[in-house]
């Protein structure tokens, strides 16, 4: 009777262990806005031309972005140190309020883009004028979260 007992016990166990692992892994954190996260490298030379573009362009968009529920927020950053020539100066930060509001984004907001810039056409010149100013060294999506308190 203990064999048996003790089997079943070890078998719940082991088939419990990923509903319990599940389990664990999300009381320990709570999903929060998810962010784009661009770094770039301003090509040398172009500094001026790339922080013109963002207050003409990047700044108005994000702002009504942000006043359209699109986006919850921004940010820039720059980079003080370099490790080597390949790194990133700038960051820019935009962030979401959920994974969903992702979903057909492309589509609200081109509305808001050509509005900007008066057509697609210009908004296509706008981006291929802006390749020489800097790098993308990298562009990832992360989702940020609120760890929980011990219980």
């Amino acid at each position: 009777m203990r064999k048996v007992f003790s089997l079943s016990m070890v078998l719940g166990m082991v088939l419990c262990a990923p509903l319990l692992g599940a389990q664990a892994g999300s009381a320990n954190t709570t999903p929060g806005t998810v962010s784009r996260i661009t770094l770039l490298r301003i090509n040398p030379g172009h500094a001026d031309m790339f922080w013109q573009d963002i207050r003409q362009h990047s700044l108005p968009i994000w702002e009504e972005q942000k006043r359209r529920g699109l986006i919850t927020d921004y940010s820039v950053s720059t980079k003080t140190t370099t490790e080597n020539p390949a790194d990133w100066s700038v960051a820019i930060v935009v962030s979401y309020k959920s994974w969903g509001i992702l979903d057909g984004f492309g589509a609200r907001n081109d509305t808001l883009t050509r509005a900007h810039y008066g057509s697609a056409e210009a908004r296509t010149a706008a981006a291929m004028a802006r390749i020489p100013h800097a790098e993308v060294v990298s562009s990832f999506l992360i989702r940020n979260q609120t760890v929980n308190p011990w219980h």
